[in-house]
């Protein structure tokens, strides 16, 4: 669900006990920057893709920045700078 520039609502049905979630957030270049290096920091390891290996990669498409990684739960993390909800106009 579109909300507005700066917020969308994804939603799926699931038959799984303990479903997991998913949370994207976009932020800008610098937020990008500092969030990555808490992230390295902090030893997590990260992917350029939804699903695949643990990489340690940036993803450069849609024309920005972005990468997903995991809680211990299996809860899965998504950031990027520039949002994919929406083609450019």
């Amino acid at each position: 669900m579109y909300i507005n520039e700066g917020l969308t609502l994804d939603f799926f049905e699931t038959d799984e006990a303990f479903p997991v979630e998913h949370y994207c957030f976009r932020v800008g270049d610098d937020e990008f920057n500092s969030i990555l290096d808490r992230i390295k920091a902090a030893g997590i390891k990260y992917r350029s893709a939804v699903r695949g290996p643990e990489d340690m990669q940036i993803s450069t498409q849609f024309g920005g920045r972005g990468i997903y990684w995991n809680e211990p739960e299996g809860h899965q993390w998504e950031m990027l700078t520039v949002s994919y909800a929406r083609p450019p106009k």
